[in-house]
């Protein structure tokens, strides 16, 4: 008896799991369909890096642009730019520019490009729904995403907080096996802004102190 109800346990269990990553998909394909419907997006967000036991509790705010393959980001007193194929990262209190190819395949590690944190989810991951959650009187589903190579990761699971039309993600909590939680939320949003090609292009002109460093 025992065993045949560790059985059926077993099978409801493993229904209920299925159940719920089905629902999942269906909450991210609508979330990548709509987003990959954006022509450009842009947002400003709050960042946080939370660590309870280290009594580390620090936010800042920044902001991103998109277009295509293309982004600018601001965070944490550095300046992101990207063509698509390089990444300027322009460090304002040291007064330097590093300048890297952007990552691709096994170069990419922990690297997620900016233009793409909306679909993330579509390569490398395993996803489970978690919960409802209300943030500042919405309602968003939480959705669980889990590396599948997660050794080579320095976190184990991201949430995602997806508003219920499907058109965005309210917040990430990205989750490091050091027990650091990093924080975005998303505090404004706007789709198809128009945007000039020259705000993800990097000139030495507007940085003429800055030492300039290639790492490419």
């Amino acid at each position: 008896m025992k065993l045949f109800t560790s059985i059926v346990l077993s099978i409801a269990f493993s229904i209920g799991v299925i159940a719920q990553d089905q629902k999942a998909k269906g909450i991210l394909d609508e979330l990548s369909a709509n987003t990959k419907a954006y022509k450009s997006m842009k947002a400003d967000f709050d960042y946080r890096m939370l660590n309870k036991s280290d009594d580390i509790d620090e936010t800042q705010s920044g902001s991103l642009i998109s277009k295509g393959e293309k982004y600018r980001l601001n965070i944490a007193g550095q300046l992101l730019l990207s063509d698509g194929k390089t990444v300027w990262t322009i460090l304002q209190d040291a007064e330097e520019v590093q300048v890297n190819n952007v990552p691709e395949g096994d170069e990419e590690g922990d690297f997620v490009s900016p233009n793409k944190i909306l679909t993330l989810w579509e390569e490398g991951f395993k996803f489970k729904y978690d919960k409802e959650e209300a943030i500042g009187g919405e309602t968003y589903d939480v959705i669980n995403l889990y590396p599948i190579d997660g050794e080579d990761k320095s976190f184990h699971t991201i949430k995602l907080f997806v508003k219920k039309d499907r058109s965005r993600i309210g917040k990430i909590i990205i989750k490091g096996k050091d027990a650091t939680d990093y924080i975005y939320t998303i505090k404004s949003f706007e789709a198809n802004p128009a945007v000039n090609d020259q705000k993800f292009s990097f000139s030495a002109n507007d940085y003429p102190d800055f030492d300039l460093i290639d790492l490419r």
